[in-house]
């Protein structure tokens, strides 16, 4: 039978590169976008794992904390988790941060700004990208990162100097000079605006602390990240730590929002190419079939059964989806793989600088829309094929 469905699509062109030319169509587009959406997927896991590490560890309670009273990591429940971390194989780095919130000034002018203390030459919590000077080295103490808009809006230059001021735990005022290192992007013009980035050493003298808000953990591999966090959560547990510890996941607030409004569009374009591509085949085919009721009629008169008739269109209608599937993805591998080395840029929302155009090229993007087309297709020649083998022999030969 499926010889003859094959044969059958050879002798009526016309129709089957029509039909192949919707499936084609439809495939190729999903196939493209199922890959940008898994690229930016995959984009936005990286950027929320390089800012927030794949677990990071805080005092219970830190993260619903609606008080006024601050809550830190003591620089002895500091000690015991660094500790800890270090007999963790497991573990690639770990690195500590205090946020500071003050007012930078010069004699021109003060800003607000929201500064975070860091580790100078831990390369995980440093990869920013440097626009202006140089980054924090080990050894520095009064030296600082500003956000470009931060060096902009205060019109300062390397090696300037400038006070900040805080306020202490203890409600204090606190003030300092520190000396500017260099400037950053984060790829956002809201955060360059207000955020800079100083020596751990220096926060913590600026707030009259040895505590920290949250020690940063880095992973060997991703895919262990619960598996870790059980252990140290049982480790921690053992020795009366009362910590809280987040994965990347639980904090990745705007891949979450990302991956559920792309997962609702694709979910929404799909069936749009779904109903597309089944009224059209569906018409296509259901106009062949008067085409061809004189064929059927011969066929069903010397001896085929109406099962066999059914079976055989219903065949070609999957040749047909199978054939136009793997051209749609081919054709669609290859535009994405032109595009992605064309180096195209854009500008998505919230983001300072553009980033390149990327479609993820592999075979899992393109199970879903083979599958969906694939589907479409059978079932848009269900009706077809069940009216032709159910129509009287005598009447289907009547159509001379």
């Amino acid at each position: 039978m499926i010889k003859i469905a094959w044969r059958n699509i050879l002798r009526n062109k016309r129709r089957s590169l029509l039909i192949l030319g919707i499936i084609i169509f439809g495939v190729m587009v999903l196939f493209l976008v199922k890959g940008y959406f898994a690229a930016t997927y995959d984009g936005l896991k990286m950027m929320s794992i390089s800012r927030n590490g794949h677990l990071q560890i805080a005092p219970e309670g830190f993260w619903g904390n609606t008080g006024q009273e601050r809550l830190l990591l003591t620089g002895e429940y500091h000690k015991a988790i660094t500790g800890v971390l270090e007999s963790v194989d497991d573990v690639n780095n770990f690195t500590s941060e205090l946020k500071v919130s003050g007012i930078l000034g010069t004699e021109k002018g003060s800003t607000i700004v929201s500064g975070t203390g860091i580790e100078p030459g831990n390369s995980f919590n440093q990869s920013v990208m440097i626009e202006e000077g140089f980054n924090l080295f080990p050894g520095d103490r009064t030296r600082v990162l500003l956000g470009k808009g931060v060096m902009e809006k205060l019109n300062l230059s390397v090696d300037d100097w400038f006070s900040l001021m805080a306020t202490t735990l203890d409600g204090a005022y606190s003030a300092s000079s520190l000396k500017v290192s260099g400037s950053f992007s984060t790829y956002s013009a809201e955060a360059d605006n207000y955020f800079i980035m100083m020596p751990l050493s220096f926060a913590q003298n600026l707030l009259n602390t040895d505590g920290v808000d949250k020690v940063i953990v880095s992973l060997e591999d991703t895919g262990k990240t619960e598996e870790v966090k059980t252990r140290l959560e049982e480790k921690f547990e053992e020795m009366g730590l009362k910590v809280d510890i987040k994965t990347w996941l639980d904090l990745a607030t705007m891949y979450h929002q990302v991956k559920a409004m792309y997962d609702l569009i694709f979910f929404f374009l799909s069936t749009i190419i779904f109903i597309l591509v089944f009224f059209s085949i569906l018409e296509i085919m259901s106009m062949a079939f008067f085409e061809r009721m004189n064929e059927i009629g011969t066929i069903r008169a010397i001896g085929t059964r109406r099962r066999q008739v059914f079976t055989l269109l219903l065949q070609e209608a999957l040749i047909l989806g199978i054939i136009g599937g793997i051209i749609g993805l081919t054709l669609g591998w290859g535009i994405g793989y032109a595009l992605n080395n064309a180096y195209i840029t854009y500008t998505p929302p919230n983001v300072s600088e553009p980033v390149p155009l990327y479609f993820k090229l592999a075979f899992s993007n393109g199970v879903t829309p083979f599958i969906i087309i694939l589907v479409s297709t059978t079932l848009s020649a269900l009706y077809p094929a069940l009216k032709a083998s159910r129509i009287n022999v005598v009447e289907m030969l009547r159509y001379s």
